[in-house]
């Protein structure tokens, strides 16, 4: 029968060599051998009697441990590059990126040192040390009392972690395949991949939710959180990996390297070539003009090797996708509100989520879902699952960018090109009314009116009050700019105060960090030093003498503050996160009144409207990820297992470039890039559709009959 399988069509199973053997040469033995669903019943009795290797259950542990470190520090990542080290959220997302293209790139570099020269085992605990050390390094890199290079050290650990990582990536799951019998334990070692799975989102789940508490808190000098905590805990748990690792050493089933593969595999292809140019003899493939040299069984891998390559190509796209849950979803979720009203979620936390769903959706696929689309004919093959995640993935960016239009239109508009902006505070007990511009509302006692779109040449006012007279005066206005004034009686006359002397916009932007902004103004002459504490943090408030007002400072966290004027607590306020307030004081110290006025409405949509892409990517990821681990380690030959899974791995890699290229055109609007990529995850999968269509699924039972008949001859010839 033909192995050229359409991916709308069941993948074959084509069970042992003995039953395909019994079947091409003993007449009318075949079918009393074989069992009912076309599977040998010796196989199935010897496949019972096979034990479950427990060494497996060392290698899961080891990956949960090392997956807590890894996610549990990129969790983190992209805040500490734009919160601490101070740089701009493009090119924090761009530094994040490239980070986790390499640790997706040097993959390729781990699979050939563990198939070719140290083995899979050697490699992981050699390059585990490396991981280490990156961890110890960034974690050092990130305590601010030490006077250090920081961006210098943390550039280095990250770089040392991304070599340890992708060292190691493509011979865990691989080394764990090695440890079962096939064909009679296939079963198992599907099962095996999806615990595997399970337990890299299990370390993930942990770290993404413990990290971003850990960097809550304040710690070794820092007044405002704690990365050398958030960043050490990761280590400790990369070193206690490398322990457990090491543990199960005695059980390993370890297959030695089988020479150096990447010289092999571009010795053949460059022999191929070269006879294919010179010869005049047609061969059916062009890689059998390298058999005068190199052996069948070779030439036949390269072309497997060559297939898988050429199919994985269209999934780049789904990881630069995929990735973006770390920082452009992540930087989305602090424009968001987190307070649920008895917890309040931290924008990296919501990374948490992906993991949590990850660990109820893979029984709930494997138990309900591929069942019920196997028996609707709609969804049975490896190539199927994958043509499917990625048209999730891309619905997953669409709801995305309709979130961020959403987002977008809480963002307080700007005076944009022959306006100017006007913003009045009252500091008295009575409300004023404003002559001169046109349509003004009246100004409410002890609050504040937002006149946007203004004029932005000078204008004249009159400015009358019941309770202290009137004041005339010319307000100063300039274009694309943003004036503030605050009303107060001085010397006992109705006065207006120009608070930013200059105009600027900044007063009414939101932080970067998306936590609240604060000023001070004081109707009064007297100078101020006020503090706004929380438990772990204090802000520093001046308000010189005479000039009614402190610099506007960005709060360090959203909550509750309690307010002390010159040491005496005066009140407490609450900040709500993205929000711009004036906390207005009147009177003296032994009278001291305050109010609060929310100057820039903070974060209105909550950040659970993420949920709907969370879960649809989520399960993006459970039919393209999963499916693509295990059919990486499936098809590829014994000799390329590490080399083919860091290719699937190396996808990821290229996956990330792409994010960095859009990146780099600094597109104005977010949505527009989130539309942009779910619009080039249709069009790829479109191409991969063609592409299955076009794929022979390796034949395992073939493959099996050749190595014994190689043995046969071996044999002979000794």
């Amino acid at each position: 029968m033909s192995n050229h399988i359409d991916i709308f069509d069941k993948q074959p199973s084509y069970g042992t060599f003995d039953e395909v053997y019994q079947n091409e040469n003993n007449e009318g033995g075949g079918p009393e051998m074989v069992g009912e669903n076309g599977t040998n019943d010796m196989d199935k009795k010897s496949a019972k009697k096979m034990k479950y290797p427990k060494s497996v259950f060392f290698i899961i542990i080891n990956e949960f441990c090392e997956r807590f470190c890894y996610y549990g520090m990129r969790g983190v990542l992209a805040l500490y590059l734009k919160d601490s080290l101070q740089y701009s959220e493009n090119n924090a997302t761009i530094i994040y990126h490239m980070f986790v293209m390499l640790c997706y790139f040097t993959p390729i570099f781990g699979g050939i040192m563990a198939d070719a020269w140290l083995g899979k085992y050697n490699t992981i605990l050699y390059v585990s040390l490396i991981y280490a050390t990156g961890n110890i390094v960034l974690s050092f890199g990130s305590v601010e009392a030490l006077s250090i290079p920081h961006r210098e050290l943390s550039l280095l650990g990250l770089l040392l972690i991304a070599v340890g990582t992708g060292g190691i990536k493509p011979c865990v799951s691989s080394f764990g395949g090695d440890q079962f019998v096939l064909p009679q334990q296939e079963r198992q070692l599907q099962r095996f991949f999806s615990v595997f799975y399970f337990s890299i989102n299990a370390g993930s789940v942990l770290s993404s939710f413990l990290t971003p508490m850990l960097r809550e808190y304040h710690c070794l000098g820092s007044n405002e959180d704690c990365y050398p905590l958030a960043f050490g805990l990761p280590a400790a748990l990369m070193i206690a990996s490398l322990v457990i690792f090491v543990m199960g050493s005695p059980m390993y089933k370890r297959n030695s390297p089988q020479g150096n593969i990447a010289l092999q595999v571009s010795g053949c292809i460059s022999r191929a070539v070269s006879k294919k140019i010179s010869s005049k003899e047609k061969k059916e493939h062009w890689l059998d003009y390298a058999e005068d040299k190199y052996s069948s069984k070779l030439i036949a891998d390269i072309k497997v090797l060559l297939k898988i390559i050429y199919l994985f190509t269209p999934t780049i796209v789904f990881w630069a996708l995929f990735d973006q849950q770390g920082s452009k979803w992540t930087f989305q979720a602090s424009r968001m509100n987190g307070d649920l009203g008895w917890f309040t979620i931290q924008p990296d936390q919501m990374q948490t989520l992906n993991s949590v769903l990850v660990l109820i959706f893979i029984p709930l696929f494997e138990s309900v879902i591929y069942p019920i689309l196997a028996k609707l004919r709609l969804v049975r093959t490896s190539l199927q699952k994958l043509v499917v995640g990625g048209f999730l993935a891309a619905l997953a960016f669409l709801l995305s960018g309709a979130l961020e239009l959403r987002i977008q239109q809480e963002n307080p508009s700007l005076p944009g090109s022959g306006q100017s902006e006007l913003v009045l505070y009252n500091s008295l007990n009575c409300p004023a009314v404003i002559n001169g511009i046109q349509n003004a509302p009246q100004l409410p006692a002890l609050g504040f009116l937002d006149l946007n779109e203004i004029s932005s040449e000078p204008v004249s006012v009159t400015i009358s009050t019941s309770c202290a007279g009137s004041w005339t005066g010319t307000l100063e206005l300039k274009e694309n700019k943003v004036f503030s004034y605050m009303l107060l009686v001085e010397n006992n006359n109705l006065s207006l105060t120009q608070l930013n002397m200059t105009g600027g916009n900044n007063e009414m932007v939101k932080s970067p960090t998306f936590t609240p902004k604060l000023k001070i103004l004081y109707s009064g002459v007297d100078q101020l030093s006020i503090l706004a504490k929380t438990t772990d943090n204090t802000r520093n408030f001046t308000v010189e003498y005479g000039s009614h007002q402190s610099q506007q400072i960005v709060m360090p966290l959203f909550g509750r503050y309690f307010i002390a004027v010159n040491d005496k607590l005066i009140t407490d306020i609450t900040l709500k996160q993205g929000g711009i307030y004036v906390l207005m004081l009147d009177g003296n110290l032994n009278n001291m009144t305050s109010k609060l006025l929310t100057v820039v409405q903070p974060n209105g949509m909550s950040m659970l409207w993420q949920v709907p892409q969370y879960v649809v990517i989520t399960s993006a990821e459970i039919m393209f990820s999963i499916t693509g681990l295990e059919f990486s380690y499936s098809e590829s030959p014994d000799s390329m297992k590490s080399v083919i899974m860091s290719l699937w791995l190396l996808t990821d890699s290229f996956g990330n470039i792409i994010v960095l290229i859009i990146a780099g055109f600094k597109m104005a609007n977010a949505a527009y890039e989130m539309f942009l990529f779910s619009g080039l995850m249709s069009v790829v999968m479109v191409f991969f559709i063609f592409l299955a269509s076009q794929y022979t699924y390796v034949d395992r039972s073939k493959t099996v009959k050749e190595e014994k008949k190689e043995t046969v001859i071996e044999q002979t010839k000794i």
